[in-house]
């Protein structure tokens, strides 16, 4: 789900990506965030320095993590995006017999067998247990709730990144059409927008914004995540 603030007062999309195969819903999930993790850039530096909304390794790790981890005879794991983090939750607390300590230490004691097995047949995870580590490393500690119910990891966004979004200044000062400036205003509160869409609320035909996305992808201002089908735009700076 996606939340407009801060709390779940008020959706502004919901998306279900249950009822079909869970290494599909995964990659589905996965592109969703990519198309979601915002690129703000500093080329007066050089090399060119990135700064991305949410750290996207950790938070991968996050959604491996509750995915295999979680107890589906409760329901499904949740993931919530709020303005300023977005929140991985798992259902069934830690497995039987592990400690915070363990879970920290990033020792492995998979829920569910068989889903690590078949993760890991499918190069979509490792045995190592470098996941929840990394997350700390980059984090700490404090972005992990658990109780004996559920496990909650929370990610908060870079604040540079989210100051740029409110400002409406990604992308919005390198000599943009008035087309490609409402675009791009467009893809950063929705990147999963359509471009019939997108005609409906600029007021001018799907063609003009076809043509507007290859001209900011030759600009380098976009880039598309995922297939045409299933797949979303970024805003890179």
């Amino acid at each position: 789900m996606k939340f407009q603030g801060k709390n779940k007062a008020s959706i502004s999309e919901r998306s279900d990506y249950g009822y079909g195969c869970i290494l599909t819903t995964y990659g589905k999930i996965k592109n969703r965030l990519q198309a979601e993790n915002i690129c703000i850039s500093d080329t007066t530096v050089r090399p060119r320095k990135d700064i991305y909304l949410f750290d996207f390794d950790c938070v991968n790790e996050a959604i491996l993590n509750a995915l295999v981890h979680n107890d589906w005879t409760i329901t499904e794991p949740q993931i919530s995006m709020f303005h300023d983090r977005l929140e991985i939750l798992s259902h069934g607390g830690l497995p039987s017999g592990m400690t915070k300590e363990q879970f920290f230490d990033g020792i492995s004691k998979p829920r569910n067998a068989t889903l690590m097995r078949i993760f890991l047949n499918m190069g979509l995870t490792e045995h190592t247990g470098h996941g929840i580590p990394t997350i700390v490393q980059k984090y700490g500690t404090e972005v992990f709730e658990i109780e004996s119910n559920y496990i909650r990891c929370t990610i908060p966004f870079e604040k540079e990144v989210m100051n740029q979004i409110d400002n409406k200044n990604v992308g919005l000062n390198v000599g943009l059409n008035k087309t490609e400036k409402k675009v791009i205003e467009l893809l950063i509160e929705n990147p999963s927008i359509t471009s019939v869409e997108l005609a409906e609320k600029i007021g001018v035909t799907k063609r003009t914004i076809e043509r507007t996305f290859k001209s900011l992808q030759e600009k380098k201002m976009i880039e598309r995540i995922g297939s045409k089908r299933d797949g979303n735009w970024i805003v890179v700076r």
